[in-house]
């Protein structure tokens, strides 16, 4: 069955039919894309929409079109799908609202007609009500801005605007994306053969999905498991409490379900359950660019003892622990760590260590401390502001050095090591470490808090395959 979706991602032709300017985040990206070439714009009363040309009806469009999107009204879909079917288009992606997620008789009856129509030509349908799909390695996009790189992560979200704003996550994060699919109502396409295509796809690493409700469960606790043994599936459900269930129900038309019985079908399954999308983000980003840790032990690193007693308990709170350094490691630091300014347990308020320059042989000396399973390190960008003063050069050599210290950790010792870059008043400088330890391929986030819950997650996803297995 997922075989049929290769023509979703990879169409070789596109029609918009009802082009206009208000849908120009599909004409402008997908015209300046691979496709541009096999790009056509349907519109009976235009000749031309943001300088290019409209065919009265898909039938004239002079090539096969394997691939529709519709931006028309919605009593208007079931003939422009006829068309369609004539024409031979083999996908039909309904950008257009009005249908079942209205509450209406009305609007199910007409799903009820478009999916007799579509059946009836053998075409696949994506929505209604959703932004389609989005895929840099075939020039299929959904808005304006998004990257033509590809990466490993894939997004399937039953919302449009959460669909385009996590591709904006991911790029804050520092990780690109195979395949983003907004698939809306799930009239035909759905959750659970998306899933299945996805888990064989050579492009994608991680799934990442959110989801309000299913029309149908068809296969899902099979798949879902055949997924997860291939690779992480994280899941966000939406509409776990009544009133978010009832948003859910008149945002898509879906039945949310009960929470307790998704939360343990996401269990059974080896699947990661998140709360929120900049959690999701968190964990793909330990997953692209770390490691699960092997253990709960953690090390914090510092530069302010507040800080490390506040994350101290914050870490604790997510699972994990912060264990006391053994005797040895703290004899090693000793002879290093400028006592002053400094402390030498967990967590390492190493504040001298960084002004000296002697943090990556303490990280060195913490890593091997077999009570500590994974390190968090804590940058504050503000010093940046006094640092480049003497050196205009200061971010890149900190950042280099750092970077292929917590790297060597990860690839030696087995330890995840994340960045900490925290929110400062100087913005230019966060943005460049951060943008750094990202091109390094480095697990970065933006608090310790942010990095503990991630790494507890991850340590969470190796139980779960160990027991799995």
């Amino acid at each position: 069955m997922s075989g049929n979706l290769d023509v979703v991602f990879y169409p070789r032709s596109v029609a918009l039919v009802g082009a206009s300017k208000d849908v120009g985040f599909y004409i402008n990206p997908i015209s300046s894309s691979k496709l541009r070439e096999k790009f056509f714009l349907v519109n009976p009363r235009a000749s031309e929409v943001l300088g290019l040309k409209c065919y009265p009806s898909i039938l004239d469009v002079p090539e096969t079109v394997d691939y529709a999107i519709f931006a028309v009204p919605a009593r208007v879909v079931p003939e422009a799908l006829e068309e369609c079917g004539r024409k031979g288009v083999r996908v039909v992606h309904i950008y257009s609202s009005g249908f079942s997620e209205t509450g209406l008789e009305e609007g199910r009856l007409l799903e009820e007609e478009v999916l007799k129509i579509a059946r009836s030509y053998g075409i696949r349908v994506i929505g209604p009500n959703c932004m389609g799909v989005y895929c840099p390695e075939s020039g299929l996009f959904f808005s304006h801005d998004l990257p033509s790189e590809l990466g490993p992560v894939a997004f399937i979200s039953q919302s449009g605007g959460q669909a385009v704003n996590f591709v904006f996550e991911g790029l804050r994060h520092g990780f690109r994306f195979s395949k983003v699919v907004s698939y809306g109502n799930a009239l035909d396409v759905d959750f659970v053969e998306l899933v299945e295509y996805l888990a064989e796809d050579p492009k994608t690493s991680i799934i990442g999905a959110y989801v309000e409700g299913l029309r149908k469960t068809e296969g899902l606790l099979e798949t879902l498991k055949r997924a997860s043994e291939k690779k992480p599936l994280v899941i966000l459900k939406g509409g776990q409490t009544e009133d978010g269930a009832r948003a859910a129900a008149s945002h898509t038309g879906v039945l949310a379900g009960s929470t307790k019985i998704w939360e343990g079908l996401i269990k059974q399954v080896g699947a990661v359950s998140v709360e929120t999308f900049e959690d999701m983000a968190d964990f793909i980003v330990g997953f692209l660019y770390a490691l699960p840790p092997k253990g709960r032990g953690v090390s914090i690193v510092t530069t302010s003892g507040g800080s490390a007693v506040v994350h101290s308990d914050l870490c604790v709170k997510e699972g994990l622990r912060v264990p006391r350094f053994s005797e040895e490691t703290q004899a090693e630091l000793r002879k290093i760590v400028p006592i002053a300014g400094a402390s030498i347990r967990n967590p390492l308020d190493a504040w001298m260590a960084f002004q000296s320059g002697i943090l990556p042989e303490a990280l060195n000396i913490v890593s091997r401390d077999t009570s500590i399973h994974s390190l968090i390190v804590e940058v504050q960008p503000a010093g940046f502001k006094v640092y480049t003063a003497r050196d205009p050069n200061a971010v890149d050599k900190f950042t280099s050095v750092l970077g292929e210290t917590c790297k060597k950790i990860m690839s030696e010792q087995g330890k995840p090591t994340m960045i900490a870059v925290t929110k400062s008043i100087y913005p230019e400088f966060e943005a460049q470490i951060r943008s750094k330890f990202q091109s390094m391929n480095l697990p970065v986030y933006q608090s310790i808090y942010e990095a503990a819950k991630a790494l507890s997650k991850l340590y969470l996803y190796r139980q779960s395959r160990e027991t799995q297995e």
